[in-house]
């Protein structure tokens, strides 16, 4: 195992970590910042809150999931390994991953009119879950006037032109444009040198390997994703979605609807994320849906770990380094305005659910999506908001 010397937290074996992480597969609703909090309870004695917080942060701006990148990085740290980290992110994803499996081969095929009610109406509710998510994440990403700029700039161009190539070149103009704004641009650390950790040479080689793949496979991917052949262009397509997600979960929606849209119908992904937010563990577990849908059982696991290896890459990639290198002025204004463009995309997700949700009627999509965001804001947990809205549309609409 490769040692990762990057925090003081107390040391557990993989049979600790596993009896700490078993329930979170299980009881993790409510999206990243409520896994967050159900993560920094059970590890409360194995790590402090300043490492935790720490950790958080990082997360918080490298591509991929925030929440499942902190249950790899905290399960990574706390056993030394690599291991640890894939150990805690199965105990994290796996149980919703494999009910979404289940759920992609089934619910396409069953032609129960009940039953595509109830799917309707998680998806009218999911209209609320959307905008709650974009509330909270444009709050921490939306830190000044040309934040806000980038915000709405990347929401109307890609709610017009709602095309993968359009939104990697959003991000690209979000990241130099903040870049060039931030007047205090340069090699400037906002950390003392005295408080920076060096690391071993091993921790030096993970990092490096780690970071050496992620870009070889970056571009191979893109470049791939244009072969007219689905299994490979769906799994370079979500690997390439998976490198471009900063910012929560949420934002992979338009990502995701964008890249697959010559393999699934809008219907199809909206009734896939209507699902996917009554599960616990990671949102990213759409992908695994969306490949049983496509190609059954193979193309299900080859869409989950391709959804999900850049969250891997990037963790294990940078975990070495954050301390060090976290002070840059450089790298926090890039990645603050890639967050900013990527919240950009929570809204035009959000436009688009609408519209799509209105095809079969105004009054009661719109109803259950009014009603979804009151209860959000009263603190109703987001499953039993979802499976609401499923049985009000049921009891409205089934005749």
């Amino acid at each position: 195992m490769i040692p990762m010397d990057t925090c003081t937290s107390k040391q557990m074996n993989l049979k600790q970590l596993g009896d700490v992480m078993f329930p979170l597969g299980f009881i993790t609703y409510g999206g990243p910042l409520a896994h967050i909090n159900v993560l920094r309870e059970r590890f409360k004695n194995y790590t402090t809150e300043e490492e935790f917080q720490e950790l958080f942060a990082l997360c918080q701006t490298l591509p991929g999931p925030t929440s499942t990148q902190m249950v790899i990085a905290v399960g990574a740290n706390l056993t030394h390994s690599c291991f640890g980290g894939l150990v805690a992110f199965l105990y994290f994803s796996m149980p919703s991953a494999f009910v979404m499996m289940i759920l992609g081969l089934t619910v396409p095929n069953l032609s129960i009119p009940w039953i595509q009610l109830l799917i309707d109406g998680f998806k009218y509710a999911s209209i609320g879950v959307i905008i709650e998510a974009a509330y909270k994440l444009s709050n921490g990403a939306i830190k000044n006037q040309f934040h806000f700029f980038l915000w709405i700039a990347s929401a109307i161009v890609t709610t017009f032109f709602p095309t993968p190539s359009i939104a990697i070149i959003m991000i690209v103009i979000g990241a130099i444009s903040n870049y060039v704004s931030d007047r205090h641009i340069g090699q400037q650390q906002l950390i003392p040198q005295d408080e920076q950790v060096q690391h071993t040479f091993d921790s030096w080689l993970l990092g490096y390997r780690s970071l050496i793949g992620y870009g070889i496979s970056f571009v191979l991917f893109f470049f791939l994703s244009y072969i007219d052949w689905t299994p490979i262009a769906v799994c370079s397509n979500l690997f390439k979605t998976g490198s471009l997600v900063i910012g929560g979960g949420h934002v992979v929606l338009p990502m995701i609807q964008f890249s697959l849209s010559n393999y699934l119908t809008t219907e199809q992904f909206w009734n896939a994320f209507a699902l996917v937010s009554c599960m616990p563990g990671p949102m990213f577990n759409i992908a695994i849906y969306i490949g049983a849908l496509i190609g059954g059982i193979p193309m299900a696991i080859l869409a989950e770990i391709f959804m999900f290896l850049p969250g891997f890459f990037t963790i294990f990639g940078i975990l070495p380094y954050w301390k060090k290198y976290r002070g840059l002025r450089t790298i926090r204004a890039v990645l603050q305005g890639i967050a900013a463009v990527a919240v950009g995309f929570i809204l035009s997700a959000i436009v688009h659910l609408i519209i799509n949700s209105c095809s079969k009627g105004l009054v009661v999509p719109i109803a259950i999506g009014i009603l979804s965001c009151l209860c959000l804001y009263k603190g109703i947990p987001i499953p039993f908001v979802i499976i609401g809205g499923g049985f009000i549309n049921l009891l409205t609409q089934y005749k």
